[in-house]
């Protein structure tokens, strides 16, 4: 059977990053993908503790996220323009394409934004800002969207919500060129040239086309209406000549509460190659308008809050503090029942580790009121096991901690820091980590150390905020909890 060969796109060339490539992570999906992530960061800064992966913890980095059958490269300009702020960025190439793998799930838009999602986690981010292009745009809104407490800004450049908000001519071309290639991949063959002299896919490479193309012909769907629980600050970018409808990208930001539009005058759809500049000025204020930095404060600890040993006659009132915390809306992560596991809270005030927090006025001379209620709690001991990396799932064999290996005596652990939301915005936390920090040192320990979820947003600002350093995440999934598998670990010096 005889095919004409696949229309041949010959991509326009643009500038690739200049600026210091911190490392690359192969990052392992649940389907067997492995989708690349390239971290690029400031001058001078490296993977190592304190900046894992060349990422300041205490500077949220931008997410980037490149078009259709393009890779993370097309941003080089911006990626340089932000590094030179002292941000760093998180550049993806999405699955199937630049350094990507395809993996066996069915290929969504949603997919690709689940994947966004795990190369943060594998990271070790729990908060960025999100540039999308194209593509890329369409995933920047279905996180913002559905992942909204980690998404700090977003800066959308070519978006649309359906295939029909791509001028009629555009949907017809990539009907037509989708079953070009998909009719090459079945019936073509090596080594063919189109008229011009371009080499035509082979057989594997147009499958794989034809099937991101398809991608567009079907995909996205989105509700205009579902994008009002969007609530970070958004630009909504487009060029003047843009295959995007005018009235789609109106429609997208109409449909986004307090969204800005930028148009770009003279340009077409690839903004990133065509006015570089424009998208890096556009993203850099966006970036201002929900820039969060996680200074460390060493905030003094409350004097209305009093923190005191309590044993195994406190295991009620712990376990219902308990129940509030994971009863409270929120990024924790927590279930009742799963986490705290049953019984661990009485466990370990049996074995004397427990310290509560409470109003002072509920305490004097170590007596406490018949009411008295605790504010929060926190458990101390040497136990310092954080896994290695190697249990059971996807992201098994990806290493142990990296911090120094120490003697258990000289390393202090702390369990199920929480406190009663009813006591939020006292610095009960504060007070507890503090009171936690005297114990420590009274075990002997010379460092503490914690991990938490990089899901848990609250938490991991917390620790950043409070001077810990942030070490490379490790795979130590909790069955049953609704949170990725990935572990941060916090360790901070006595």
């Amino acid at each position: 059977m005889t095919v004409t060969p696949p229309p041949v796109h010959v991509p326009r060339p643009y500038e690739r990053p200049h600026a210091n490539l911190a490392c690359r992570v192969d990052v392992p999906c649940e389907d067997g993908a492995v989708v690349a992530a390239f971290v690029y960061a400031p001058h001078g800064v490296r993977d190592q503790p304190g900046t894992p992966f060349g990422i300041d913890p205490h500077v949220p980095p931008v997410l980037m996220l490149h078009g259709n059958g393009e890779e993370h490269g097309i941003f080089g300009p911006t990626i340089d323009a932000v590094t030179a702020t002292g941000r760093s960025v998180v550049a993806i190439d999405s699955r199937a394409q630049g350094e990507s793998t395809r993996g066996h799930a069915p290929l969504s838009y949603e997919l690709m934004a689940a994947d966004a999602r795990e190369v943060m986690m594998r990271l070790g981010v729990w908060q960025c800002h999100v540039l999308g292009f194209s593509d890329g745009a369409i995933l920047g809104l279905l996180l913002a969207r559905d992942w909204a407490p980690h998404v700090l800004t977003l800066t959308s450049a070519g978006a649309n919500l359906t295939p029909q908000g791509l001028s009629e001519e555009d949907q017809r071309w990539m009907e037509e060129a989708a079953a070009a290639n998909a009719a090459w991949a079945a019936h073509g063959h090596e080594g063919a040239f189109d008229a011009e002299g371009n080499a035509v896919p082979s057989p594997a490479e147009a499958g794989r086309i034809a099937e991101l193309l398809q991608l567009m012909v079907d995909q996205p769907q989105i509700e205009a209406a579902s994008l009002a629980r969007i609530s970070c600050p958004v630009t909504v970018m487009a060029g003047e000549l843009d295959c995007i409808l005018p009235e789609e990208t109106e429609r997208i930001a109409a449909a986004i509460p307090g969204a800005r539009t930028y148009v770009v005058p003279g340009c077409g759809h690839t903004l990133p190659k065509e006015a570089p500049d424009e998208v890096s000025r556009q993203l850099l204020a966006t970036i201002g308008m929900g820039d969060i930095r996680h200074a460390a404060r060493y905030a003094k600890p409350p004097e209305d809050v009093v923190v005191c040993p309590v044993g195994s006659e406190w295991a009620d009132a712990l376990d219902r503090m308990y129940v509030h915390v994971t009863d409270q809306p929120g990024t924790s992560g927590w279930s009742e029942g799963i986490w705290p596991p049953a019984g661990l809270a009485r466990e370990l005030l049996a074995a004397g580790k427990g310290l509560a927090a409470f109003d002072a006025s509920d305490v004097e001379k170590g007596v406490f009121r018949p009411d008295a209620l605790p504010l929060g709690a926190v458990f101390v001991d040497h136990d310092a096991d954080m896994g290695d990396g190697w249990l059971p799932g996807h992201g098994r064999g990806t290493g142990k901690a990296d911090w120094e290996p120490l003697p258990e005596r000289e390393v202090a652990c702390y369990h199920l820091l929480a406190v009663d939301p009813m006591a939020r915005g006292r610095h009960v936390t504060s007070a507890l980590l503090a009171a936690a920090a005297g114990r420590a040192r009274e075990l002997g320990a010379r460092v503490v150390r914690i991990n938490t979820s990089p899901a848990n947003v609250e938490a991991n600002g917390l620790y950043a905020r409070e001077g810990f350093t942030q070490h490379r995440p490790i795979w130590m999934p909790y069955p049953g909890l609704d949170l990725p598998g990935w572990t941060n670990l916090w360790e901070k010096d006595l």
